[in-house]
């Protein structure tokens, strides 16, 4: 008798029968699920993006007028408002965090996630310094070209660590030994204060994971940098369009990716300075996923024991869907198999 095996991957599609021989059963995290060639499925059951569901659970739980909607093992998204509610509880968040740590509403806020390997801190942050230099030069006081360009310090780079990981003891010694231009103020997971931050930031550059899915609930415009050999990247895209999940969730490039070559510091500046210039780009990007955030979390089915109309409907007369803690998704299937 073997042990019960349960693993959590991107993709479900391509496990055949005979792997059930190491795994009984698989939680997923991006919603594509089709049988084999032979009709097989392989068992197992959607979870989502925990960073989407996470986010989602600490905007509703830190305003008064949204922590109704959530459950002890899931939340409610209004069907017609969810953007909406969302947005609303984001600028109450971006409020509080601002003036905690004195930042005025009209700084621009850049947020900057490494990732939490050394690997993933070292490939990006060279490059992420010397772009975001070369976009203050370009864009702020007294260096621009322009007459009405904002002072230097009306931009603040907020940079992101995971409490204890060796990417957040490579970015912190690499910033003993060099110089970030600009105001910088570090944020870490303790007390969730990375989501707090990217409700108050207006552009972000995120290496490619979970931070990134969070970040699309957060209505954070970002680009996903994801180190990756050309050779390897060309195999990913012979089976899928895109790298990060939320784009897969998507079928879009909504947030743009910069893979391998791609994420060097021109190419970075450049990509601040169009969200920058573009005073609709935080809103074009809300619009754009408004139609695919829900879908990165683990739909509940309604119990028509318990309701009898077509759907959930609230106190406020607006129908709701309800969608489960991936978290206790994985436990629950885990328990049965004990």
């Amino acid at each position: 008798m073997t042990c019960p095996n349960a693993i959590t991957s991107t993709f479900v599609r391509d496990f055949r029968q005979w792997t059930q021989k190491y795994v009984d059963y698989m939680h997923y995290t991006v919603p594509l699920k089709t049988e084999t060639s032979d009709g097989f499925q392989f068992p197992s059951e959607f979870v989502g993006q925990y960073g989407v569901y996470e986010a989602v659970k600490h905007i509703y739980s830190k305003n008064a007028g949204l922590s109704n909607l959530l459950k002890e093992e899931s939340l409610m998204v209004s069907q017609r408002y969810f953007a909406t509610d969302l947005e609303k509880g984001i600028q109450n968040l971006r409020q509080q965090f601002r003036e905690a740590h004195g930042i005025s509403e009209t700084a621009q806020v850049i947020f900057y996630a490494p990732g939490n390997e050394v690997n993933e801190a070292e490939f990006g942050v060279e490059n992420v310094r010397k772009g975001i230099k070369e976009f203050l030069l370009k864009y702020s006081a007294p260096t621009s070209l322009s007459p009405k360009a904002a002072p230097m310090d009306n931009f603040v780079t907020i940079i992101s660590l995971h409490a204890g990981s060796d990417g957040e003891k490579y970015i912190r010694d690499y910033m003993r030994e060099n110089e970030w231009t600009g105001k910088v103020i570090f944020v870490s997971n303790v007390d969730e204060q990375h989501y707090d931050a990217m409700c108050a930031s207006d552009m972000g550059i995120i290496y490619d994971g979970q931070m990134a899915s969070s970040a699309v609930a957060c209505h954070l415009p970002t680009m996903n940098m994801i180190k990756m050999r050309m050779h390897h990247q060309w195999y990913h895209d012979l089976f899928n369009r895109w790298w990060s999940d939320m784009n897969i969730v998507a079928n879009n490039n909504i947030s743009p990716e910069l893979i391998g070559g791609e994420a060097w510091f021109g190419k970075i500046a450049d990509s601040l300075a169009a969200i920058y210039i573009n005073p609709n780009a935080r809103y074009e990007r809300i619009e754009k996923w408004d139609a695919h955030l829900h879908e990165a979390m683990s739909y509940k089915a309604i119990d028509r024991s318990e309701v009898s109309t077509r759907d959930i409907i609230l106190a406020d007369g607006h129908a709701y869907n309800e969608y489960k803690d991936p978290f206790h998704v994985a436990a629950t299937a885990m328990w049965r198999d004990i």
